[in-house]
């Protein structure tokens, strides 16, 4: 939770008064429900390697973060972006709030599969959410619906993966059409034509398994069609092959591990290797080509 990820910097920590902590992990969503008994203030250089939302439900908090001051109210909320610099934050006491926490690499995949499209870049979100009405109102009263399972008795059907997957699915989703970024539009424009089975085949083995040494041959067969009919159908829907998706997929996971590593321990040309680069100078151009940095810079930062 957004709370647990900081550095409290007016608040010895052994004074941080939590009257009460109550959370659900759903795999790559977790939701928990925070309540301060005493005024807190909170700052720290970066939120960690999710993003973060706070859902009041009693009482309004003040933000600052990617250099936008926000008042976080049940009408307006914000989105907070790893990498998106320092944060701090005052809560009143008695504040009482969901927190909602998504990992980055499950909302970028999500993103990449709903839109029919290679994410260009790391998904980049406005820094407020309007959760007054529209989209964002129907995400924020989703999440206070599933509060009251936190509430409930120890085996409640959040602790159920046939409830927890789909759910985090709904969640992950609901927040991308709630959030603004730079493919909203092609969300809610008219959907297109579903790609052919082969395909979305193909891609469910390669997010599934990115790691191990996938060939044309061998996707081909998981989907049950010839090599040939896969590729076409890749070009034709998705304006690739299916091993640049594949490259696509490895760059982007070495990326985030990248982000999460420790440059102490781990390096450039290990992290490429676990993904199937084997040429540092050519995956350095291939990162630097998408994300803008060298990836030397990334793993440090």
């Amino acid at each position: 939770m957004l709370v647990d990820s900081l550095t409290i910097d007016s608040v010895p920590q052994d004074e941080v008064t939590v009257s009460s902590y109550r959370s659900a992990d759903l795999g790559p969503v977790q939701i928990g429900e925070v309540i301060f008994q005493d005024e807190l203030r909170l700052e720290c250089e970066d939120i960690g390697t999710g993003f973060y939302v706070q859902l009041p439900i009693q009482g309004r908090f003040e933000s600052r973060h990617r250099g936008v001051r926000t008042l976080v109210s049940r009408a307006s909320s914000v989105v907070y972006q790893p990498g998106g610099g320092p944060f701090s934050g005052r809560w009143p006491a008695g504040y009482r709030a969901l927190c909602v926490r998504i990992d980055a690499p499950a909302l970028e995949t999500a993103l990449a599969r709903l839109i029919g499209d290679r994410v260009s870049s790391r998904a980049r979100f406005g820094p407020v959410m309007d959760t007054a009405d529209g989209y964002g109102r129907g995400w924020a009263d989703l999440l206070y619906s599933v509060n009251r399972q936190l509430a409930g008795a120890p085996d409640n059907l959040l602790t159920q993966p046939l409830v927890a997957a789909p759910l985090a699915e709904s969640v992950i989703n609901g927040f991308l059409l709630a959030a603004a970024h730079p493919h909203t539009e092609a969300l809610t424009a008219s959907v297109a034509p579903a790609r052919p089975t082969a395909v979305r085949t193909a891609i469910d083995v390669i997010e599934a398994d990115a790691r191990t040494p996938l060939t044309l041959s061998v996707l081909a067969e998981h989907c049950g069609v010839s090599a040939r009919t896969l590729q076409k159908a890749f070009q034709q829907h998705l304006g690739m092959s299916p091993m640049e998706y594949l490259r696509d997929v490895r760059l982007r996971r070495a990326h985030e591990e990248l982000r999460a590593a420790d440059p102490y321990v781990d390096s450039v040309a290990s992290i490429a290797r676990g993904w199937g680069f084997s040429h540092p100078g050519r995956f350095a151009a291939a990162h630097e080509a998408k994300y803008g940095i060298k990836p030397l810079s990334t793993l440090r930062g």
